[in-house]
């Protein structure tokens, strides 16, 4: 039978396979697995990329290639599309889903360090329509995220639910520069049942909002406000050791929260008063002239 003598580009090991045999060959080296020029080559180049970008982020990636060098099949050891080389390559700065927390709470320490201005009198002049679509679709697909990993996070899912983003949405169309189409894109939103429906209804058209336009949906309003107070009250008890007005310690402090949460939650989305923990968070921080930090 004929064999064809082939070298192995990575370490050089000479070896013969068989004409239509199992291109396989277990060698001194490893196992090599024998793959068409091109997909080699599209690998390697990709594989370069992410390293530099990584070296460029000050990752030390010395072992990473040389395991590379070796085997082909860690040549593809990130995706296509990994979003973390993106990420690295434009600060260092890599977005996770799962730190929602840190993120409000930073907003919501900007929103309130004014006392003679109202949490709603800030946003209006902070944020525009277009940061409340933004805000929400990132929202909507970093749930999608979440869901799809299997990540528990009861909470963080009660305040933006899938009926919250639909009025958000709702509220929303009439206000874009395509407003002609509000109505058709109003009876897709209102027909979706799951968040992957609606995040394609949303992605059937581009969003575009006048540079001036500060229209605020009243349920993103209450949404922002209810995720704000929790994780900000959460963070400012457990670890700068707040403690409200009506409580004795840092334990009843957090039920006190956890009860307040619970109540609200009881109620159907459009019900909701999240402004009862916003209300809370302002009022004790005025009464106990707590410091907010960074």
């Amino acid at each position: 039978m004929n064999k064809t003598e082939v070298v192995c580009p990575n370490c050089g090991t000479s070896f013969k396979i068989s004409k239509g045999g199992a291109p396989i060959s277990e060698l001194s080296e490893g196992i090599h697995v024998l793959v068409p020029e091109t997909v080699r080559n599209n690998n390697v180049t990709k594989a370069n990329v992410r390293m530099e970008a990584l070296k460029s982020a000050g990752v030390n990636v010395d072992k990473l290639q040389s395991l590379m060098s070796s085997n082909d099949i860690l040549k593809t050891i990130f995706d296509d599309d990994d979003p973390i080389l993106e990420m690295i390559s434009k600060g260092g700065f890599i977005k996770n889903p799962e730190l929602f927390r840190r993120w409000i709470t930073a907003q919501t320490f900007a929103l309130i360090k004014d006392a003679n201005v109202s949490w709603t009198d800030q946003v209006r002049k902070r944020y525009d329509t277009r940061y409340v679509f933004k805000q929400t679709r990132n929202e909507l697909y970093l749930q999608i995220k979440l869901i799809r990993k299997g990540v528990k996070d009861d909470k963080r899912f009660q305040f933006f639910t899938l009926e919250d983003m639909k009025a958000i949405f709702i509220e929303l169309a009439p206000k874009a520069m395509w407003a002609q189409y509000a109505e058709s894109m109003i009876s897709m939103i209102k027909g979706c049942t799951t968040y992957s429906q609606l995040d394609r209804a949303i992605s059937f058209r581009t969003w575009h909002f006048r540079n001036k336009c500060k229209f605020m949906p009243q349920r993103w309003l209450n949404c922002f406000k209810g995720a704000g107070a929790y994780y900000t009250l959460q963070n400012i008890i457990r670890t700068h050791g707040f403690v409200l007005p009506s409580c004795n310690d840092m334990q009843s402090s957090l039920d006190t929260v956890e009860h307040m949460f619970n109540e609200i939650v009881s109620y159907s989305p459009s019900d909701r008063r999240w402004d009862m923990l916003m209300s809370l968070l302002m009022t004790s921080v005025s009464q106990t002239h707590f410091e907010l930090k960074w």
